[in-house]
């Protein structure tokens, strides 16, 4: 029997519970993985809730990515045999399929390889921080290979922060990370910001200024939206962009009308799957650059802690608290 996790009413960690279940045989599109850890998101926690751009149908599975070995292929699967070592993207319908359970199916096109020398904890924590943070920073944000840029990054402390500030550092940028905890600022420089600005106790536009000898930032990743991303509006450089992925705020953005005419602030919103990993085009582009980064260790995802799998609640309570720096992960079979 397979051991899944599922949720049968809204709300937080505590209505998570273990399953069994048959695992099907996989359908022609599909791949059999039996999973080794799974990468842990915010998003999951809304999607739990009820809060995300996607309403779970209940029962619901859950899991947006993970790392696993093929067991089982399709009848129309020709990119992956048994024996291969898989990681999983969020490009599926969190409806349908999820990743936290022993044995999954998905789809063969959330599927990348992982390289060799790249362990699957690593596999299962890169995707979504390191994909979204690209799509983010060069899709969207403009981000050029030596281009001096100037990078303001809120909720610095998530995976996606952490993996912005090592793909910005690749490209020759200069990053400045957001937070308000000041019990956070050694673990952000140390994880590769190279300017820490905590919100509860500086003014961000002005600390933002001061760092830009007064021109302002370039690019701007905004998870946090409502008055914080207004305020932060304010610090932008001319023709500058900011990109709005998330909603932690709970309240969205009025348009910063200021910024926006007389400097000609550009702001746009991306979402990993709907806007990069959809785009055959954009995905090649992305992958090649992602996974050469992860092979040769220029690009490697900051593991926070990982919980075993029966810990799962544990895990999800811990997220909540907004105490860790970089990705939780759960190893699901040793």
């Amino acid at each position: 029997m397979n051991k899944v996790l599922q949720f049968e009413q809204i709300g937080g960690p505590e209505v998570l519970k273990f399953v069994d279940q048959e695992t099907p045989e996989p359908a022609p599109n599909e791949i059999q993985i039996t999973m080794k850890a799974a990468g842990l998101n915010r998003a999951e926690l809304l999607f739990m809730g009820q809060q995300y751009l996607v309403d779970p149908i209940l029962p619901s599975g859950l899991g947006f990515e993970g790392a696993g070995k093929v067991i089982a292929v399709g009848s129309e699967i020709s990119r992956f045999k048994v024996g291969d070592r898989v990681a999983i993207t969020p490009a599926f319908q969190q409806n349908y399929y999820g990743a936290l359970g022993s044995i999954v199916n998905m789809p063969e096109t959330a599927l990348e390889p992982i390289p060799d020398n790249v362990s699957y904890i690593d596999a299962a924590a890169f995707w979504m921080a390191f994909g979204t943070a690209y799509g983010l920073l060069v899709l969207k944000g403009g981000l050029t290979e030596n281009g001096g840029q100037t990078v303001v990054v809120n909720a610095a402390s998530s995976s996606v922060g952490t993996a912005a500030f090592q793909i910005i550092q690749e490209h020759g940028g200069t990053s400045i990370a957001l937070t308000r905890d000041q019990k956070k600022v050694p673990g952000l420089k140390e994880a590769g910001a190279d300017h820490v600005i905590v919100t509860s106790e500086e003014d961000i536009v002005e600390r933002i200024l001061d760092l830009t000898d007064g021109r302002g930032f370039d690019i701007a990743l905004d998870a946090i939206a409502g008055e914080a991303g207004e305020t932060l509006a304010n610090a932008c450089a001319v023709e500058a962009t900011m990109v709005v992925y998330g909603l932690l705020s709970g309240a969205p953005s009025t348009s910063p009308f200021y910024p926006m005419v007389t400097k000609g602030l550009e702001i746009k919103g991306f979402h990993l799957s709907w806007h990069l990993l959809d785009w055959p085009d954009r995905r090649s582009t992305a992958v090649t650059h992602l996974n050469r980064g992860l092979a040769n260790g220029s690009y490697k995802p900051l593991i926070n802690r990982v919980f075993a799998f029966d810990d799962v609640q544990d895990a999800y309570r811990y997220m909540a608290s907004n105490d860790q720096i970089g990705k939780i992960v759960v190893e699901i079979d040793t």
